[in-house]
């Protein structure tokens, strides 16, 4: 660790702190005389092509600096040798900057936060439209073809043990029945019929800083690494996804999962500064975009759980399957709402 950090700060006296939070990278904080900073490696068995993810966040800064953006803009920081990545041992890292006076949550606190939050990423995308989505490239291939999603859950079905479809029964069976969903979206895909836009592709509560003296207010949208080519639509459900969650995300419970008072607010705050952006087909879309988005991560658990629980990482057994659970109890209360 040493060498790494070192290879970003020099010979510093530095301490540093695990953040166990998220479900891919490792992420360490790092603090020295000069300040603070947020040290990553980068897993590139899902991320085979780090220098992907430098390349996107600094063509979409340099874009938000000329177009005067407001909020904190994310640029990496460069090594000893100039380089923004640095290899070590078949390990991949990178170092940002941390932004002072700020602070994140893990659920929303309330349909205020929710909205502002939904606003930030509202002005983030405003801010962005008119980049063209041809300069950039996909940090993981296929992460929003849903019906490459489909693909491999069927094939996790196909190849799971006894054991582990028996567990799961219930849940397999939801998720078939409730392709229409899937297959709607599909068929917007596949028609071409949604507008390609730069995404952030995962706007979750977490990815956002508020400001340290009013939690109401956010500072700034945060970790850029799935900064890719998409459909807009898929931001604002997977923005519902996140933060309609009234519970822990691996919590398999029933009862009061989801917010229809978070999901209202949620709307508002993503339209406030894209009403006159988004084309019909995009307004027209925005709750099929919330049941898809919700209903494929409970399947991408679900296919986890039946692969061997080798893509997310997991604390406990059966982690992935609470996790499934959780979605489809979540998507269950937003099909009540919307009827």
């Amino acid at each position: 660790m040493n060498e790494i950090v070192s290879s970003f700060l020099g010979d510093s006296n530095y301490q540093i702190e695990e953040n166990f939070s998220g479900h891919i990278n490792n992420t360490f904080f790092i603090t020295d005389e000069k300040g603070h900073y947020v040290l990553q490696k980068i897993n590139t068995a899902i991320f085979t092509e780090p220098e992907v993810i430098i390349e996107n966040m600094l063509a979409v800064a340099k874009h938000l600096e000329e177009k005067n953006y407001d909020k904190p803009i994310i640029k990496p920081l460069k090594n000893k040798e100039g380089q923004y990545l640095t290899y070590h041992n078949d390990e991949c890292w990178r170092m940002i900057p941390f932004f002072e006076e700020s602070q994140n949550f893990m659920t929303a606190l309330n349909a205020e936060q929710a909205e502002a939050a939904a606003e930030c990423l509202s002005d983030f995308h405003a801010h962005t439209y008119d980049l063209d989505v041809n300069d950039f490239q996909e940090p993981i291939v296929g992460f929003i073809n849903f019906k490459n999603r489909l693909t491999t859950f069927q094939e996790a079905l196909e190849n799971a043990s006894p054991e582990r479809k028996e567990t799961a029964k219930e849940e397999i069976k939801f998720v078939q029945d409730n392709q229409s969903f899937l297959d709607e979206w599909i068929a917007l895909v596949e028609e071409n019929a949604l507008p390609a836009r730069m995404i952030h592709a995962d706007p979750k509560i977490s990815n956002y800083l508020f400001k340290e003296e009013d939690e109401m207010q956010a500072l700034a949208l945060i970790d850029w690494d799935t900064l890719m080519p998409g459909t807009i639509l898929y931001d604002f459900g997977d923005m519902v996804r996140s933060f309609t969650n009234q519970k822990e995300e691996d919590d398999p419970t029933l009862g009061n999962v989801f917010s229809s008072e978070y999901y209202e607010a949620l709307k508002k705050g993503f339209l406030a500064n894209l009403s006159d952006k988004l084309e019909a087909v995009e307004l027209e879309n925005l709750d099929l975009a919330a049941k898809t988005v919700i209903y494929v991560q409970a399947m991408r658990f679900l296919t986890d759980y039946l692969n061997g629980d080798v893509y997310y990482k997991t604390h406990r057994p059966n982690q992935n399957l609470d996790r499934a659970r959780n979605q489809i109890h979540l998507l269950q209360g937003l099909m009540g709402f919307l009827g």
